[in-house]
């Protein structure tokens, strides 16, 4: 009986120091399922308003044609640097907004997005006075621009050179063709016109990196030819001497522009 007893003595220790070597042991916790990671919604970009939409049918917008900004005005192609800076001073005062060739064809064409009073300042012809008179005039007001330069003279006879040319185009100012060498386009063959387009703008774009759109006729004059050669060399628009603002049923390549002169004032010119 004792020895019974003492065999049951001995398993119930067991069992005990058993019992309480488990709770010792530090339990392992189960792993979280991981969570799957929800898929971030895409917002869509919408396009900056910047200005409202109008009929195309019926916008005009001026395009303002200067040549040559100097004091030794010798003929009507060439306009003072004080009157051009007061000409500027009055559309930034009456809330005119300067806009570029490039972003003129869309609103001509589709009538989207169209700032208050725009207004677009072209120079023919690439003077250096563009760069040494006007530029820092633009710049003071903060004014977009456009030259149309005429290619073989860059950096000859009182054009300006490729260094002026680049940072007036790194600063925003568009330059544009007005062709290789200034010949009337309506007295050249239509092969002969195409070269003249097509070589001038491919050195533009080389030296702007940047597309080249619009093409200014020199002296204004063109045929039917030179609208087929100026769409057939990639341009979308062609700008004339004509006097008026653009439109689009005026054609594309046929666009009008309003002449500045010495002693014109603005708010005549552009209303």
């Amino acid at each position: 009986m004792k020895k019974i007893l003492r065999i049951g003595f001995v398993v119930l220790c067991c069992l005990v120091v058993s019992a309480c070597g488990g709770q010792n042991e530090t339990s392992k916790p189960e792993p979280t399922p991981a969570k799957k990671p929800v898929p971030a919604t895409k917002q869509e970009e919408k396009p900056v308003k910047t200005g409202t939409d109008v009929n195309p049918e019926t916008l005009q917008i001026p395009v303002l044609m200067y040549h040559s900004i100097n004091t030794n005005v010798k003929n009507n192609l060439i306009t003072p640097p004080n009157e051009f800076d007061a000409q500027m001073k009055w559309l930034v005062d009456n809330g005119y907004h300067a806009i570029t060739l490039s972003e003129l064809d869309s609103m001509l064409i589709t009538g989207k997005n169209v700032p208050d009073k725009p207004v677009v300042i072209t120079f023919d012809d690439g003077y250096q006075d563009n760069y040494t008179n006007a530029y820092p005039i633009l710049k003071k007001y903060g004014l977009k621009a456009n030259i149309f330069v005429i290619t073989d003279k860059i950096a000859k006879n009182n054009h300006f050179d490729e260094a002026a040319l680049k940072e007036m185009s790194k600063y925003g100012i568009e330059m544009e063709s007005h062709t290789v060498h200034h010949q009337e386009l309506n007295t050249l063959s239509y092969d002969d016109q195409v070269k003249e387009l097509k070589d001038s703008k491919a050195v533009l774009e080389r030296l702007t990196g940047k597309t080249v759109n619009s093409i200014c006729y020199p002296v204004g004059r063109y045929n039917e030819d030179t609208k087929r050669a100026a769409e057939a060399t990639g341009y979308k628009m062609g700008f004339t001497t004509e006097a008026g603002k653009a439109n689009k049923n005026d054609g594309m390549y046929t666009l009008p522009r309003v002449r500045m002169v010495p002693g014109m004032q603005m708010k005549s010119a552009i209303q």
